[in-house]
């Protein structure tokens, strides 16, 4: 059997080319070897210079992004089905007679969580299906904030040691810590309404029904209110929504928390508004938010991003503005 050929160089880390006579080459089983040619036509010896090169293609360009957005998506799914669980144990598998269900499957699909995903959450919290055996329990932290205010953090978990420990770890990190803070809070239903699609009375004809419209106040005021609303406020444009939405005011309903789904319900079947969100929630008392400083801002920020990160914690709410 022949000797394989030798390369005369071989490239090491930060392409710095050293003769080494003695090192096979990976091409060697070619006769043309691609460093005596990449040395023949782009290096010239004896110098020290380096041959810029690119140093990625598409694929590295993006795969990282893509692995973040995915890592995003999958624990987004993975909350709303373990609310979805947790809701459906409590009060049943039918969304018709179960409104946190109700309300735990309209966040899902608004977030675009998979329909099977759903349907699977619901099927292991009636027993049906592979599960995992551990029971889901609901916990509530409170909290004090940068500039003294109130935080309060929802949270499902099967270990409230761990949970516990990853809240406070956080807290920690940004000079807070676990405090009491209910007082500062109302428990409230709660509808978020952008636009209006329809009428009731107009055509069901999808080619003759008019586009997305801005909803003016007095109007939705005097819907939310016969629907059986307690309140209603408007809010800034989300500057996180997409086309039209982004020029539209975010209207807030208050409701009875028992009182949601049907508030919900009512408005979008006989008024045609489009539900963006809804919920029950921790709502700050008007008389108890706390403006703050924008390093006060910023670290706030810094502590809702990092407590959003960890599995458990469902949903995060502040009397700060």
């Amino acid at each position: 059997m022949s000797r394989p050929t030798l390369c005369r160089f071989y490239l090491r880390p930060y392409g710095t080319l050293l003769t080494d006579i003695n090192r096979p080459c990976l091409c060697a089983r070619t006769r043309n070897c691609e460093h005596d040619l990449l040395t023949s036509s782009r290096v010239r010896s004896f110098s020290n210079s380096v041959p810029a090169s690119s140093g990625h293609n598409k694929w590295s360009t993006i795969k990282h992004t893509k692995f973040a957005n995915d890592a995003v998506k999958n624990m987004t799914a993975m909350k709303h089905s373990r609310s979805i669980v947790a809701a459906a144990k409590i009060g049943g598998p039918d969304p018709d007679s179960n409104a946190r269900l109700y309300n735990a499957i309209e966040a899902a699909k608004r977030a675009s969580v998979p329909k099977k995903t759903i349907e699977s959450a619901i099927r292991r919290a009636a027993g049906i299906g592979s599960g995992d055996g551990k029971t889901l329990e609901n916990v509530t932290y409170e909290a004090i904030g940068p500039g003294a205010t109130a935080i309060v953090i929802e949270a499902l978990t099967d270990n409230k040691a761990r949970t516990v420990t990853s809240v406070r770890t956080c807290l920690t990190k940004q000079a807070c810590q676990l405090g009491p803070a209910f007082f500062y809070f109302e428990r409230k239903g709660v509808i978020r309404i952008i636009k209006r699609l329809a009428r009731p009375d107009e055509s069901e004809d999808a080619a003759t029904q008019p586009p997305p419209s801005a909803i003016d106040f007095d109007e939705i005021f005097e819907h939310a209110i016969e629907a059986g609303a307690e309140d209603i406020e408007a809010f800034e444009p989300d500057e996180d929504a997409d086309g039209v939405e982004a020029e539209l005011p975010v209207y807030q309903i208050l409701t009875d928390p028992v009182d949601t789904a049907k508030v919900a319900q009512e408005l979008k079947d006989s008024y045609g508004y489009d539900i963006r969100e809804m919920g029950i929630e921790y709502v700050p008392k008007k008389e108890s938010t706390i403006e703050l400083t924008d390093s006060q801002g910023e670290t706030m920020r810094k502590l809702v991003a990092s407590l959003n990160e960890i599995d458990d914690v469902q949903d995060v709410y502040t009397n700060a503005r």
